[in-house]
């Protein structure tokens, strides 16, 4: 304690050295992203440094390494400056330092998709835990059959064992996210469509288990119905299907979701459309307002955050623990009425994107 503030996250202009001297920062942020991360104490100082959420969350993530800040010597509006220089640095240094140092991991196909031993160990319990799930899924129809349909599961119940699963393989694999804003999600008995950004195969086990507990019906592709475990979860709990080369399926999936939130089923569509590879927020797309419109039901915008670094896209299975790295964050629900489909595009994009970092928004 007792450093001088500049000294630990420079300025506008700088940052100090250990004896007090401002040292430059390059202006353009690809210069800015190479200048080392801040070191508090012999350890990288990663709270301030992963979102980089500006001014508040910078101080904020000093202030929790036992770094007392001291900024007499500098204006409110400097000292912004400073925390928000320092964000960006830091948050594109952890980013950088998250897609390296996997441990040994093997390469598998002509993309080269990674393996390495932690995905090993989490594709290891989380196909049991699935398989288990699937074998009381199939005790319950083959009890619903023997009672003329009295233990038959409801789609319901097979979207409860499917958040179970999501949770418990989060949870297990020290990838809970730290969520932020449940507050902010409506009463569980008024229906929501919920739009989140999507970076990661873990942005669906996220939503699932961590969204306030709340049970959600999701787009997927068609042909996951194909896939052994998954598409007996799929059918049995009357997800939404959709083809993205039938013109006709994307038709019939709006349908499909628009009656799926008619029957007072939470859905959550990803607005993008797409993962996005390099993890940076893209243009939306306009079923999900459409659907929004038509219902009357309020859009809760969510994003997501880290996922790509715990779960990249030429990775068959995450490479690292997410505790830390993984974050949920929920805004105020958007109340589609009065409002067209443009309208309730911008106002959702621009809620997902005020806690996403500048750099990752294409």
């Amino acid at each position: 304690s007792g450093l001088p503030f500049g000294s630990l996250l420079g300025s506008r202009d700088g940052r100090r050295d250990g004896d007090g001297a401002l040292e430059p920062v390059p202006q353009d942020r690809a210069a800015r992203a190479a200048v080392p991360l801040p070191v508090v104490g012999g350890r990288l100082h990663r709270n301030a440094a992963y979102v980089g959420r500006g001014a508040a969350a910078s101080a904020a993530g000093v202030r929790q390494a036992g770094v007392h800040a001291e900024a007499d010597d500098v204006g409110s509006a400097d000292a912004s400056a400073i925390s928000q220089t320092a964000g960006e640095k830091a948050g594109a240094a952890a980013r950088a330092k998250a897609q390296t140092g996997i441990g040994p991991h093997i390469k598998i196909g002509k993309k080269g998709t990674i393996l390495n031993l932690w995905g090993l160990w989490i594709m290891t319990y989380s196909v049991a835990l699935a398989i288990v799930g699937w074998a009381y899924l199939k005790l319950r129809v083959l009890l619903g059959w023997v009672t003329f349909g009295l233990l038959k599961p409801s789609a319901e119940h097979c979207c409860w064992i499917m958040h179970t699963w999501c949770k418990f393989v989060l949870w297990v694999g020290f990838s809970a996210p730290k969520v932020r804003g449940l507050e902010n999600l409506p009463p569980k008995d008024e229906t929501v469509l919920v739009c989140a950004n999507h970076m990661s195969w873990f942005d669906v086990p996220s939503l699932h288990g961590y969204l306030g507990g709340r049970k959600l019906w999701s787009f997927a592709k068609a042909e996951l119905v194909k896939v052994p475990i998954l598409g007996t979860y799929m059918r049995s709990a009357e997800h939404i299907l959709i083809s993205r080369q039938s013109r006709k399926s994307q038709m019939e999936s709006l349908k499909n979701a628009i009656a799926t939130l008619k029957k007072n089923r939470d859905v959550f569509i990803f607005p993008e459309g797409t993962r996005s590879i390099d993890g940076k927020l893209r243009s939306f797309k306009g079923g999900a307002f459409t659907i929004a419109r038509k219902t009357g039901c309020k859009i809760v915008p969510v994003t997501l955050l880290g996922n790509d670094l715990v779960y990249p896209p030429n990775a068959l299975m995450p490479v690292r623990p997410g505790r830390g790295l993984m974050e949920l964050v929920v805004h105020p629900a958007i109340d589609p009425e009065g409002k067209n489909d443009d309208e309730l595009m911008e106002l959702t994009r621009k809620a997902i994107a005020s806690a996403i970092p500048e750099e990752q928004i294409a």
